[in-house]
C-alpha cells in the first residue's frame, strides 16, 4: 500500500487516489484499529471512556479525535498527534475539521466522518496525502472508529493515521 508510483503526482490526481481499504497494514493503524477493536468487544462502537490514553501512549502521535458537533456538518477537531502536526505543519487542535485543508479535501473529509456517524462503523482509507500540496506524493493510511457514550449515537470519533517514511 505504503509503495504507491510517485510520477507525475499533483494535488488533484492524489485525491483520486484516495479509497476504501479492508483492513489497514500500516502497523500504527493497525494498532490503533485493534485496540479500538479490543475496547468494542462484543458492542458496536466502545465509548470515549473506555479508550484510555496511557494504553495509546506509544501510539498517540499516530492519533486524531474528533467530537460530533453536528452530523454531517460540523466535526471539531479536540485533539491531534504530534505525527500530523508534523507532517501537516499546522495543529488543528480545536479546529473545524476540514478548516486548514483545500476545499475538495475538506469536502472529502466531512464525507468520511458523516459516513461514520451514519453508518456507526469503522471506515479504512488510504492513498496519497491529497490535502497537503508540498506532499502530495506521500502515501497515507488512516483508520476513522466511532465513540458512542451511549452505544447507539456516535460522538466522537477516533482516528488513526500513518504516513510512509519517505520524503
Amino acid at each position: 500500500m505504503l509503495g504507491m508510483a510517485q510520477d507525475h503526482i499533483t494535488p488533484a490526481s492524489a485525491i483520486r487516489t484516495a479509497r476504501d481499504i479492508d483492513a489497514p497494514s500500516h502497523p500504527a493503524v493497525c494498532e490503533i484499529f485493534d485496540y479500538w477493536n479490543g475496547k468494542r468487544g462484543p458492542r458496536r462502537m466502545p465509548s470515549r471512556a473506555d479508550i484510555d490514553p496511557i494504553e495509546l501512549r506509544r501510539l498517540v502521535h499516530h492519533v486524531v479525535l474528533y467530537d460530533v458537533v453536528e452530523p454531517g456538518r460540523l466535526y471539531r477537531v479536540r485533539l491531534v498527534g504530534s505525527a500530523i502536526v508534523d507532517f501537516y505543519g499546522v495543529n488543528a487542535t480545536g479546529a473545524w475539521a476540514g478548516s486548514h485543508m483545500p476545499p475538495a479535501s475538506a469536502a472529502q473529509m466531512i464525507e468520511i466522518l458523516t459516513s461514520v456517524v451514519a453508518g456507526r462503523a469503522p471506515r479504512l482509507r488510504a492513498g496519497l496525502a491529497h490535502w497537503h500540496a508540498d506532499k502530495s506524493y506521500r502515501s497515507y493510511e488512516a483508520c476513522f472508529l466511532p465513540l458512542s457514550s451511549d452505544g447507539e449515537h456516535v460522538d466522537k470519533i477516533l482516528a488513526g493515521i500513518g504516513f510512509d517514511t519517505a520524503g
